[in-house]
């Protein structure tokens, strides 16, 4: 049986832990407050982007430029699919990573039997340790700290770096997988492809804006500029959306951990005192036992 000073001790260390996760706790409630108000922002600009080339495609047609037009392959050529991996970078949030790891091994060999291979984009850290641990390749990668503010000239960046693998023909499809929030404490792996755009969906989907267009640049590179902005801003906002997911997975692990805490203090507590009070008794029982020899002895 352990002694007093050693519970003693075990409580002490257990506060100190609950203190830490505490000061997590509030740090990852404030920056899910500030993605939550991120996503908002994300999905106004898209909606902007989103307007502007619903109405050049309605006044220009909706034909795609030649770089986003879809790859040719032969009979037997296999494809290349970009899959675009959402993940932290950092843990302590339960199974948000690994549960989008399992799901994007799940889609390559969904593909690898559709003889497409899979290229791994990894934007987070923790995503690109767990795939090289999982014994896959990293296409590219990108170290994009969810935990931080992130903006959209990062994501730009990205953008950028794909749309050269995809004009060189690196790659001929492009997915994003990531996180998609729910509700508190809830979230999906989703894969959505983005490469090659869709017109016919984007058509179906987007509003033409009212305003009168004066186009006074080349009209092919206004709608590619458009089309690759518009797939930026998806990705921003599956980012942004993912980071959601992550500081609300943070919290619910924290929580979890705070309330696993309470309880083993509690059973320390009980043993603390139990033990204490058997201490107690022995040394009541100790003093009756001496003043009953001195009685005999005065006899």
């Amino acid at each position: 049986m352990e002694s007093i000073n050693d519970i003693q001790l075990r409580l002490q260390g257990l506060e100190d832990i609950k203190h830490l996760l505490r000061s997590v706790r509030a740090m990852s409630a404030i920056r899910w407050r500030r993605a939550k108000q991120h996503l908002a922002f994300a999905q106004s600009y898209a909606k902007n982007i989103d307007s502007q080339l619903a109405t050049v495609l309605a006044r220009l047609g909706s034909e795609l430029p030649a770089g986003l037009s879809a790859h040719t392959k032969g009979r037997n050529e296999r494809v290349n699919v970009g899959l675009i991996s959402l993940t932290s970078d950092r843990g302590l949030c339960g199974n948000f990573n690994t549960g989008l790891i399992a799901k994007a091994i799940h889609v390559t060999e969904i593909l690898d039997r559709k003889n497409k291979d899979v290229k791994i984009i990894s934007l987070g850290g923790y995503g690109e340790r767990l795939f090289k641990n999982a014994g896959y390749e990293i296409f590219h990668s990108e170290k994009i700290t969810s935990s931080q503010a992130v903006s959209f000239i990062n994501i730009r960046k990205a953008i950028t770096h794909i749309q050269a693998f995809y004009e060189a023909g690196a790659i001929d499809e492009l997915n994003i997988l990531y996180n998609k929030f729910n509700y508190f404490g809830s979230y999906t792996p989703q894969s959505i492809q983005i490469l090659p755009p869709k017109i016919s969906e984007l058509d179906a989907n987007l509003a033409p804006s009212a305003e009168d267009l004066i186009i006074e640049s080349n009209p092919d590179e206004l709608k590619e500029f458009l089309l690759w902005e518009h797939l930026a801003a998806q990705l921003y906002m599956a980012f942004i959306e993912s980071t959601v997911s992550e500081h609300s997975a943070r919290l619910q692990t924290m929580d979890s951990a705070i309330s696993n805490i309470d309880e083993r203090v509690g059973e320390l507590e009980i043993q603390f005192h139990t033990i204490r009070q058997e201490k107690i008794t022995q040394g009541v029982l100790e003093v009756q036992s001496n003043m009953r020899k001195r009685k005999q002895k005065e006899f």
